[in-house]
């Protein structure tokens, strides 16, 4: 088994594209009306690969982000943290080391996920 996709529902399926391109540096692939009134954005990051789906409904309730989390592997967490914070990302956990001698941080991405950068 493997992943196949993240998805994340957004209130605001613009800005969240623009966040995922610009901050994160994923690559926009197409966008698609799943139904009237829903919109699914498809995107890829181009280092692992891995797809992320954006899903709007606009019909659709509020609902917590559920424990969802993306984790990214950065070269430099000092470096990632100055560029987070350039693009005004909210840092909610500064970098940290943890067992084993990793580096950790977590930012929110605009909908509320949180976003984990782990230095190896």
């Amino acid at each position: 088994m493997k992943m196949k996709s993240v998805v994340i529902r957004t209130r605001d399926i613009k800005k969240s594209i623009d966040f995922y391109e610009t901050v994160l540096g994923f690559t926009f692939d197409t966008q698609i009306s799943a139904a009237p009134g829903k919109q699914i954005a498809f995107l890829t990051d181009p280092a692992s690969c891995g797809k992320l789906e954006l899903l709007y409904n606009e019909q659709g309730k509020e609902t917590p982000q559920g424990g969802l989390s993306l984790t990214f592997e950065v070269d430099q967490i000092g470096e990632t943290e100055k560029y987070l914070l350039s693009k005004n990302v909210r840092i909610v956990s500064s970098p940290k080391t943890i067992k084993g001698g990793k580096k950790i941080m977590t930012a929110l991405d605009p909908n509320g996920v949180e976003l984990d950068f782990i230095e190896e």
